[in-house]
């Protein structure tokens, strides 16, 4: 995992924080966007979720929204999702946004076939790059605080796709 902390020169209202981070899943690719595109599996990788909500008539296409409420911190956060691009099994980006913070959330996906002996197995190498950014009070708690209190969050489900998918 890379941790950035970034000032943005050209705003003094707002602070970026950029991170990314990998897992390698031990099923084909085609499997795990079985398991990621399913909205029914989301509270057994998504750590703190609550509930969610489909704001939208079709989801999880491009467009599409979703109210989300998640526990974090000892409190519950209600924040918006926006899925922003789609070409999956490549590719898939959102936003998620609550009060002062603006979390973009690129998804890059793509299958190795790894060879160990006569032993084939097809595994998926998932990137994941978070952009947060803070403004108004969230800007000043940001700023106060280590980068991965924001950026753990999403190294963990990533492993916890990885651990759920590797028992389907």
């Amino acid at each position: 995992m890379v941790i950035q902390l970034v000032f943005e020169p050209h705003d003094d209202l707002s602070i970026m924080i950029k991170s990314t981070h990998q897992v390698t899943i031990p099923q084909p690719i085609d499997k795990v966007m079985e398991l990621f595109k399913n909205q029914e599996y989301f509270k057994d990788w998504q750590k703190g979720l609550v509930s969610f909500k489909n704001l939208s008539t079709v989801a999880g296409e491009q467009g599409s929204k979703r109210s989300m409420k998640i526990k974090a911190a000892g409190t519950t956060i209600t924040m918006l999702e926006e899925i922003t691009a789609i070409d999956l099994p490549h590719l898939w980006e959102a936003t998620y946004r609550t009060n002062g913070v603006l979390n973009k959330q690129s998804n890059r996906f793509h299958e190795k076939v790894i060879k160990q002996g006569d032993h084939i197995q097809k595994v998926t190498i998932w990137d994941s790059t978070a952009i947060f950014t803070f403004s108004g009070m969230m800007r000043i708690i940001a700023k106060g605080r280590p980068p991965q209190i924001f950026t753990a969050q999403t190294h963990q489900h990533m492993e916890d796709f990885k651990t759920f998918a590797s028992t389907m």
